[in-house]
């Protein structure tokens, strides 16, 4: 019982994090997420081109639906197409020309459903549901001489090969250099406290602590940059080739996501001073964002709380201009509003973590100082 004190209850933070905090924490956020036991509140669009009562029927059908969430009327195809680039809906459901009348004429016509080419799993909650809704209004009408009097057809936007696992990888690339951004910085952060070195650092950096922390930061981020890049174009082979603006884009949203994720290293060892327990805070932080950050699951069908924390990670508005930009052409404006919080997550981040570092080291140099002359004074008394 003393041993086992000793391993588990003497201010062993890491390890309650990593044993409670970690698969806890996502845990409950995985079940908040699917506790309904159905995916609800999914995001689609409608565009209505036929003015009936048929299709009035319809429209009811997708907003009674607990699945899903009728979160915008389009006035034109593209209105809906862009909106899921955007990804401010789903899928989007097109009412064409004379339905009821076709209908009526038992002419079984169709209607198309489009729906995001990144998020498979999400599309086969979403239209099922939507087979489902029209379905149960197509039993209404005309059972008895057509079996199937309206019938689905499943498109997918930006991506028609429906190559899903291309996307998945290029995910998990920027989830990995996400919280490789993290440890590294901490590692990088808590070398000079860890090896009492701040005083030799300082003094090669001619005593200024903004060169100590420009020299600390600025070669890791480089360093993870170009990797992910390269990382990114050996993935990004597999899909659609990307423009000159839109590789650009994409390129800033991954600097600033490893700029911010460094930034966050680099306080959590200002705020707790100590190596392992900052490595432990970092992959608390980064290990799950991949699940939360609307990659596999769209943000807008998340809980509060789990939205909450996805919207702090950077990884998640990264992936967000990611995808921007590989579905389709959007124009930059809405990739740009979501770059701007990137950049604001790098600029607060970095800020704070510098003045963090700033007190970190100016209090170690004392410490070495004393330690110095601890040491001189040993050494005099053991002279005499």
């Amino acid at each position: 019982m003393n041993t086992i004190r000793k391993i588990y209850f003497s201010h062993n933070i890491v390890l309650w994090m990593i044993v409670l905090v970690l698969p806890c924490g996502v845990s409950v956020f995985m079940l908040d997420l699917f506790s309904s036991q159905i995916v609800q509140h999914v995001p689609i669009g409608i565009l209505s081109q036929d003015d009936s009562e048929l299709a009035d029927k319809i429209e009811t059908g997708f907003q009674s639906s607990p699945v899903l969430d009728v979160a915008l009327n389009c006035s034109d195809f593209s209105e809906c197409e862009h909106a899921i680039i955007r990804g401010d809906i789903q899928s989007f459901v097109v009412i064409p020309n004379e339905f009821e009348r076709r209908t009526l004429r038992l002419e079984t016509p169709v209607i198309p459903v489009y729906s995001s080419g990144q998020n498979y799993l999400t599309n086969m909650f979403a239209t099922k549901e939507i087979r489902a809704v029209v379905t149960d209004v197509g039993s209404e009408l005309f059972t008895a001489q057509i079996e199937d009097p309206v019938k689905t057809e499943i498109h997918s936007v930006g991506n028609i090969e429906s190559n899903y696992q291309g996307f998945l990888s290029l995910g998990l690339v920027a989830a990995m250099f996400h919280l490789a951004a993290m440890l590294v910085a901490v590692y990088v952060g808590s070398f000079p406290l860890r090896d009492h070195r701040v005083k030799e650092l300082l003094k090669y950096a001619k005593g200024s602590r903004l060169t100590l922390w420009v020299a600390s930061i600025v070669p890791l981020d480089i360093i993870l940059w170009l990797g992910h890049m390269a990382c990114y174009a050996y993935c990004h082979r597999a899909l659609t080739p990307m423009g000159f603006e839109e590789f650009v884009m994409v390129s800033a949203a991954q600097l600033f996501m490893i700029l911010a994720c460094s930034g966050a290293g680099f306080v959590f060892v200002g705020v707790v001073g100590v190596m392992r327990i900052a490595t432990g805070v970092a992959g608390v932080v980064g290990g799950p964002a991949f699940a939360f950050a609307g990659q596999t699951y769209p943000l807008m069908a998340m809980p509060l709380a789990v939205r909450c924390f996805a919207f702090l990670l950077p990884l998640t508005h990264a992936l967000k201009i990611q995808s921007m930009m590989l579905l389709g052409d959007v124009g930059l404006a809405p990739s740009w509003e979501v770059l701007k919080l990137l950049i604001g997550m790098a600029l607060f981040w970095n800020v704070f973590g510098a003045f963090l570092m700033s007190m970190r080291w100016k209090q170690h140099v004392r410490i070495e100082n004393a330690m110095e002359k601890s040491t001189s004074f040993r050494a005099i008394v053991e002279e005499d």
